[in-house]
């Protein structure tokens, strides 16, 4: 369920970046600068909605921390997918068709990160949902 929550909220933060880069290109921004600008704002977004909607239950930290520990990661993404985008450019020509493709190259990676870097629960910190009950035996 964590996963359906996470690629939720990264289908809007698409929407927001895709949105974003497609923007800076008709306004004849540099793809490289449109990725980077439109992959901050996205990332502040999906920041947000994951601490509250994604990783909810994992939000005890302090938020500062999570926001460290997010924006390190946004900045590992950044490098690496306008590295994969610059290289799917030299395969495809259409930088948007370029994009798609490097950004569904890192979900995966990011997504894994994301729950065991940036929201997960630190060790003593108790879980918000209940445990199973144990059925009674007669």
């Amino acid at each position: 369920m964590t996963f359906v929550r996470y690629f939720l909220v990264q289908l809007v933060a698409y929407f927001i970046d895709m949105g974003g880069f497609l923007l800076l290109l008709k306004m004849d921004v540099d793809w490289l600068v449109a990725n980077i600008v439109s992959k901050l704002l996205a990332g502040l977004f999906a920041f947000l909605a994951h601490r509250h909607f994604t990783f909810s239950g994992a939000t005890a930290t302090d938020s500062r921390i999570q926001a460290f520990k997010y924006f390190l990661l946004l900045s590992l993404n950044l490098p690496l997918s306008t590295l994969v985008l610059g290289q799917a450019l030299k395969f495809v020509s259409y930088p948007v068709v370029a994009k798609f493709i490097a950004d569904a190259i890192c979900i995966l990676f990011t997504f894994w990160l994301s729950k065991r870097v940036v929201f997960s629960k630190s060790e003593g910190e108790v879980a918000t949902t209940p445990a199973p009950e144990k059925g009674i035996e007669r």
